[in-house]
């Protein structure tokens, strides 16, 4: 019979295989149970699954050249890649976007014209849109979005007898924000379809269906020009699927983050074909629930085009995004071999597969519970398998604890006891956590991980597992539980069977996660009991538990690992965005609880096992005691610094603006010039360096204003994120030089029993313009020109933002009406009071009009100063990325 021996009072096996003697446990535990190098074995183990992990995540494949079209080549893309990026920043309406990198595409469309016409297999054809329009947005505020002769570029291929009427849209953009080259976002994505697109081209077998690539030049505009083509263009009619590729990090491994609605077979396309997947449907439920502050042309075809599709990024490097360091160089050799490669033999499948002709009904929910295992396999099922799956795993793990109870091995209240243990070690690492939050916010340590995320390991995560270590390692100490061990471990069996349960009851496709975590420790002691039967092992000694926990435990390492690796890279650089609205130590803080909690939970039965844990602790506290001394010593918790190869900068954004507020009677009342200046991250602008430039007296003063936006030109609608309390109006002398001066004219005012209805009159400014639209004394906005405004759904505000772009072409008068509605019956004499506050701002954004004198300067400061931080104390601070330009901003009010 095997025997099972443990800690104190401690069997795995029936109660009469176990001495009762306490003194005979004690001499057992110290002889037989697991020690430091049992730790360390442990510790090993983990480090080498996660280099592992890491170094498949970034594995690439070799670089094919440039002889062959019949697969993807990286070294023909990046040709024009390089010639997009060579161009610098490419806004929409700038001269680089809408004649150079315009000639470029075209340029290439044509020899690939060329090249259809001399094989004379298939069909091509190409077209330039300059579509116009508005739409309302939902995204990090509520705004109105129009748009006036941007350009897409649209190009289609397919079977030569004719359209088949079921196409394939493939969508990039070669736009990008101001001051950024846009390497990964988006370049590289539009020269992967541009290679994807010759391959095509050179094929000898026609084609069973039509492939349209959008080459669109508006998406950082919020996604303009996928709405003018899906709401315009005479091809979209014939479009049921489509790919949507995106960059929000620069090179790496491009990961699968969306996919649907109705998503089933277009993903399993994806699945089966992709040669090198990354995609998993944790990634699209977290990016779906609205918490990353970044949106694709995804929610445009898929909320006004109904189509279902694929949305697929870079994520890595996120430092870079939107930034002047998105540069061609930085995307390592194979990360574009690779998306072109799983991009390309996914089209191939999909114009093949029956189901292009009949799509998934749009409104089907979503199917598929899918991931992929490190790069190299996917492993996918349908929700409704996945479900059934789930709720056998809690039913096996609930009826395993039923019968032990039954049968004697432990009681309830046993189990009660151990829970209190977890919940015990759980609230200490909660309250660790906080007190670290404090020290960190206390000593001016906020942000500290930025630059180099493994600090978030040694801040957070390692207090907390001192805390949850030193909790259980207290009650193994005083341990009155027979069979502790099993105890504890079924405890941890019944945590993930709980979880597991609640996110299947709320139809989360995420809850495979927590199924990998626990269906093979579920067989542990199924485990134990065959090695037994072979005669592996004789007695079920705590190291015997120990290495088979640890194997058992290996594939939830891996997941583990790799979700961990996934987590770090993306949300320490997206802190750098986020604003000023959320404390980030809060968001890093319940990450590194999370792991925390988890990697205790994965072993805190061990404790019960193990000889005392006090020189471990002793350790790991050392060790924390001394990373604290580096960390208040050194420059190492410094958030920002600036490397060639590895910048870490904070965000700016700096517009020398002119602003000129008129009172009701039509008479300027203020005019002043500043900068108006923001940072994107939570350390905000009051921790800017010290100059004249970026040092205001005060914050904007916004008392007495209505203006949500604070009369403030802001260049989009994200004051949410960075309301102007957290911004700096720095009066400098020097007044704008504004090319095309704003022109407000009230055309008529129109009393229609509560109604009042005004039409306005825009002229010059330059192709980004928002207005402020601000209803007062008791008037609510009705209705107006832009949209069909469902007020109800878009959300009241108190001041609706509008933002105004065009492209190729420039209109030569904005005309446009605003209907408000009295909420006290019959409208006031208009004429003798204001009735709305109307902001109309432009910025330059690009160009020659772009930066003034002032702007030179501090762009001059910048590049020098943050190349120099040790020359003062506090320099670091000059560790910045800015994106700048001139602006005019004039209020009135009506």
């Amino acid at each position: 019979m095997i025997r099972r021996r443990g800690g104190p009072n401690e069997s795995r096996a029936e109660p009469n295989n176990i001495s009762n003697d306490d003194d005979d446990q004690r001499t057992k535990r110290g002889r037989e149970s697991i020690g430091f190098r049992h730790w360390i074995i442990f510790v090993l183990t983990v480090a080498i699954v996660y280099a592992g992990v890491v170094a498949l995540h970034r594995k690439m494949p070799a670089v094919r050249d440039a002889s062959s079209f019949d697969e993807f080549s990286e070294q023909r893309a990046r040709v024009l890649l390089k010639q997009l990026t060579a161009l610098g920043p490419r806004p929409s309406g700038s001269a680089n976007l809408e004649e150079k990198a315009f000639g470029m595409i075209q340029d290439r469309i044509e020899k690939v014209r060329s090249v259809v016409k001399d094989i004379g297999v298939n069909r091509f054809e190409s077209d330039v849109q300059r579509p116009s329009g508005c739409f309302d947005l939902k995204f990090l505020s509520s705004f109105t979005l129009c748009y006036h002769k941007i350009t897409n570029i649209v190009v289609r291929v397919g079977p030569k007898k004719g359209p088949s009427g079921n196409s394939l849209l493939l969508n990039c953009h070669f736009d990008t924000m101001p001051d950024t080259p846009g390497a990964t976002d988006d370049a590289v994505a539009c020269t992967i379809l541009m290679d994807v697109l010759e391959v095509l081209s050179h094929s000898k077998t026609e084609l069973q269906n039509d492939v349209v690539f959008l080459f669109n030049g508006a998406e950082e505009n919020f996604l303009q020009a996928a709405h003018g083509f899906i709401n315009q263009h005479p091809w979209r009619h014939d479009i049921r699927a489509f790919i949507n590729l995106e960059g929000t990090g620069s090179g790496g491994r491009e990961i699968l983050f969306q996919a649907g609605p109705g998503n089933s077979w277009l993903l399993q396309t994806y699945l089966e074909n992709a040669p090198h997947p990354f995609c998993s449907v944790l990634a699209q439920e977290i990016f779906q629930s609205g918490i990353i502050p970044s949106d694709t042309d995804f929610r445009i075809f898929r909320d006004y085009g109904r189509i279902s599709g694929l949305d697929i990024a870079y994520t890595k490097n996120g430092w870079f995004y939107h930034t002047e360091f998105d540069e061609e160089w930085r995307i390592e050799a194979g990360a574009i071999q690779r998306a072109g490669e799983n991009v390309l033999a996914v089209v191939r499948a999909i114009l093949a597969s029956p189901y292009l002709e009949k799509p998934a009904t749009f409104d089907e929910e979503n199917r598929w519970v899918f991931y992929d295992v490190v790069g190299l396999f996917t492993v996918y099922y349908s929700v409704s398998v996945g479900k059934m799956i789930n709720y056998f795993a809690c039913f096996a793990t609930y009826l395993l604890v039923f019968l032990r109870i039954r049968k004697g091995f432990y009681s309830v209240g046993d189990l009660s006891a151990a829970f209190k243990h977890h919940i015990v070690a759980l609230i200490a690492m909660i309250v660790t956590m906080l007190v670290i939050i404090a020290f960190v916010v206390q000593f001016d340590l906020v942000m500290c991980w930025y630059k180099m995320p493994e600090i978030v390991g040694a801040l957070y995560v390692l207090p907390m597992l001192i805390a949850g270590a030193i909790v259980h390692s207290h009650y193994a100490d005083n341990n009155r539980i027979r069979n502790v061990e099993m105890v504890q471990y079924d405890t941890i069996l019944l945590s993930f069977a709980s979880i597991l349960l609640l996110m299947t009851a709320y139809n989360l496709s995420s809850a495979f996660y927590v199924l990998n975590n626990l269906i093979l420790p579920v067989f542990k002691d199924v485990i134990i009991w065959s090695l037994g039967l072979f005669g592996v092992i004789r007695r079920v000694t705590p190291r015997v538990l120990f290495f088979t926990q640890l194997f058992c435990f290996l594939p939830t390492f891996v997941f583990a690992a790799y979700a961990i690796s996934q987590c770090v890279d993306f949300f320490v650089p997206v802190m750098g965005r986020l604003g000023n609205a959320i404390n980030p130590e809060f968001i890093m803080g319940p990450i590194g609880l999370v792991i925390a909690s988890s990697f205790i939970l994965f072993v805190n039965n061990l404790f019960y096992i193990s000889r005392r844990m006090n020189y471990i602790i002793r350790v790991l506290f050392a060790i924390f005691a001394l990373f604290i001394l580096v960390l208040l010593t050194t420059k190492v918790g410094n958030p920002y610094e600036y490397s060639d190869e590895n910048p870490r900068l904070r965000r700016i954004i700096a517009l020398h603006a002119n602003r000129t507020i008129y009172d009701f009677e039509g008479s300027p009342t203020q005019k002043d010039n500043a900068l108006f200046v923001h940072s994107l991250d939570y350390r905000g602008a009051s921790d800017l360096p010290s100059h004249s430039f970026l040092q205001g007296s005060s914050a904007p003063n916004c008392t007495g204003v209505v203006d949500e936006y604070c009369r403030m030109p802001y260049y989009t609608a994200i004051h949410e994120l960075f309301p102007p309390e957290q911004s700096l109006w720095v009066p400098v002398p020097s007044p704008v030089v504004i090319p095309y001066p704003i022109e407000l004219k009230l055309v008529s005012r129109q009393v229609q029993g509560n109604n009042l209805n005004l039409t306005f009159e825009i002229r010059g400014g330059y192709d980004k313009m928002s207005l402020h639209v601000t209803p007062l004394n008791d008037y609510d906005l009705l209705s107006w020109s832009f949209t069909d405004i469902d007020i109800e759904e878009f959300g009241r505000r108190q001041t609706y933002f509008v933002f105004m772009t065009y492209g190729h072409e420039a209109p030569e008068v904005r005309r446009f009406w605003i209907l408000l509605e009295h909420r006290n019956g019959a409208a006031p004499d208009p004429e003798k009071q204001e009735n709305l506050e109307l902001s109309v701002a432009t910025h330059y954004a690009h160009g020659i009009h772009q930066d003034t004198e002032t702007l030179r300067q501090l762009r001059a400061m910048i590049s020098s100063r943050r190349q120099i931080p040790e020359q003062a104390v506090g320099w670091w601070r000059w560790g910045i990325t800015m994106v700048g330009g001139r602006s005019e901003i004039v209020v009135k009010l009506f």
